[in-house]
Parts: C-alpha cells; sequence; structure tokens
C-alpha cells in the first residue's frame, strides 16, 4: 500500500520538477504560467469538471448519505473556520483568507485519491467518494471562493459573476443532468476528455514555473498551512467521529480522503487572480511533499 502512495504522489512531483526545470531553461516564464492557467481555467478544466459530473450516476449520488454528510460538513466547515480564523483573527486580505482556507480544505481526490482509494475500499465506495468530494468542492466551495475573491463588487453582482464562471457554470450543469438522471452517453465522453484529461497535469506544470519564477518559499504561514491540511484539519475530524462512535469503516474512508495533500486548484486561482501566487504554489508543493510520511502514518493509524 505504501508503494502505491509512492506512486500516486510521485507523478505530482516529477510535473513540477518538469515546469520548473523549463522555467530554469527560459522555455516558460511568469505570463506564460498565467496562459497556461487560464486555457486550464476556462476551457480545459471547466470540460473535465462537467464530464465528470455529468458522467456520474444519480445513485452514485444520493446512495450513500452519511459519508456524503460527513464529506460535506467536513470540508465545507473547514474552508468557513479557517477562513473566518485566517480574516479575523490573523487579520489577512479576504482574496489571501479564501485561498489559504481552500488549501486546507481542499484534498486533491480526483489526482491522488482516484489512484489510493479504490485500491484500499474498492471501486464503488471509491467511485461514490470520488465523486461526492467533486460535487462539494466544485458546486459549493468553488463559487463561495469566487464571491470571495470578487474586488469590489456588490453581493448581486458577486452571485451573477461567480455563476457565470465556466468552472462553477460547467459543474452546476452536469450537476442538474446527472441529478435528472440524463446520463452521458459514452460516445460523447471523447468530446470533453480529450481537452479536459490534460487539466490536472497542466495546471501542476504551471506550478512549477512559478515556484522557479517566485522561488519555493517556507515560512510560518506555509507551515501552519500545510500542518492543517496534512494531519490537524483529518485529525479533528477522526475525534469527532470517535466521539460518537461513527463506523470504522466510515472513519477511514472519510479520514484518509481529508488527510490527502491539497489539490491544485489554490494555486491555479491564485496565478489567475495575482494573489500571493509563490505563497500557495508553495503551500501546494510542501503538502505534497509532506504526504507522504502524513498520509501513510493516517494509512498505518487506520488499518
Amino acid at each position: 500500500m505504501l508503494q502505491t502512495l509512492l506512486f500516486a504522489l510521485l507523478p505530482i512531483l516529477v510535473t513540477i520538477a518538469l515546469g520548473y526545470f523549463a522555467a530554469a531553461r527560459h522555455y516558460f516564464d511568469d505570463n506564460d504560467s498565467r496562459m497556461l492557467v487560464r486555457l486550464v481555467m476556462n476551457f480545459m478544466l471547466p470540460l473535465s469538471v462537467f464530464s465528470g459530473i455529468w458522467s456520474t450516476p444519480r445513485k452514485i449520488i444520493i446512495k450513500d448519505i452519511p459519508l456524503a454528510t460527513w464529506l460535506l460538513v467536513s470540508i465545507i466547515g473547514c474552508y468557513l473556520i479557517f477562513l473566518v480564523l485566517y480574516r479575523y483573527l490573523f487579520h489577512t486580505n479576504l482574496h489571501i483568507a479564501s485561498l489559504r482556507a481552500m488549501s486546507v480544505a481542499d484534498p486533491s481526490v480526483p489526482f491522488i485519491g482516484s489512484a489510493i482509494l479504490p485500491l484500499i475500499f474498492g471501486d464503488s465506495l471509491s467511485a461514490i467518494t470520488i465523486g461526492v468530494c467533486t460535487l462539494i468542492i466544485n458546486i459549493i466551495m468553488l463559487p463561495m471562493v469566487f464571491g470571495a475573491l470578487s474586488r469590489g463588487q456588490s453581493l448581486g453582482a458577486r452571485i451573477i459573476s461567480t455563476l457565470r464562471k465556466p468552472l462553477v457554470a460547467s459543474a452546476l450543469l452536469g450537476f442538474i443532468l446527472a441529478l435528472l438522471g440524463w446520463q452521458m452517453p459514452p460516445e460523447l465522453a471523447g468530446s470533453f476528455e480529450l481537452l479536459g484529461k490534460g487539466a490536472g497535469g497542466l495546471a501542476i506544470f504551471a506550478t512549477g514555473i512559478i515556484l522557479f519564477t517566485r522561488k519555493i518559499l517556507v515560512n510560518r504561514v506555509i507551515v501552519a498551512t500545510v500542518f492543517s491540511k496534512n494531519i490537524l484539519f483529518p485529525v479533528v475530524i477522526w475525534a469527532l467521529m470517535l466521539l460518537i462512535h461513527a463506523p470504522s469503516e466510515l472513519q477511514r474512508i472519510v479520514v484518509l480522503t481529508l488527510a490527502i495533500p491539497t489539490a491544485t486548484m489554490p494555486t491555479s486561482l491564485a496565478i489567475q487572480f495575482k494573489v500571493n501566487e509563490s505563497e500557495l504554489a508553495s503551500t501546494q508543493f510542501w503538502s505534497t511533499v509532506c504526504s507522504f510520511v502524513t498520509l501513510a502514518a493516517f494509512l498505518v493509524a487506520l488499518g
């Protein structure tokens, strides 16, 4: 299992290293990373998210209510708590606070989780978990983050602006079609996957460019965010589940899912909106590196 973990995390570090190398050899620069992220956020990722959500069977969306409830409360609750902490306790700008909170609350389930979870829990339960997390992040959390990142707009204008984002609109449309039971015809999958499948890799590659042009950082904020994501967040949820005597199998799937390192989304949004790019990219890098130890420890501790 630890070997599986290694090979699930290694592609991320290799892709970051390739982006770093490409920037060091002057093949790409800071402006190129922004163009790559613009392509990812406006075309590639919306296609991928739309296809992934639309192809999720309705029975998977509504099948496991306890699992979905724990993931929903954990992820959205974590985001809101850390948003308030960063914003009011540490007096951080709302834009920075929202991305830092997202770094803690958003596990890289579609990329790392899809490689690890099926081997531990089987295809059925893993599919439910990945589908539920995708819906929570793209249907609920992402509009909240976009709303926080909107500059100088009224609440109504923020809502309209958020709903017009390609990523949010594609997620909502896919969710509505899936919920109505209008399953995506398999013949259409290639139309969305040809460009959409490369979204994660290209976003991670752009992270490597940012890490070269802005340098890999290590400071108290990054250490605190990585510690909160990789250790504190899953431990707190595990303690709550133990406190109310949740079933052990439910504990395992929820805690391991939340212990997955942070996703590429906070970094991509940081690049797109020009908000602390080097900090968010460094957070993603160190969260992935540290997860070789932290995720392995959770695997062992949860049996």
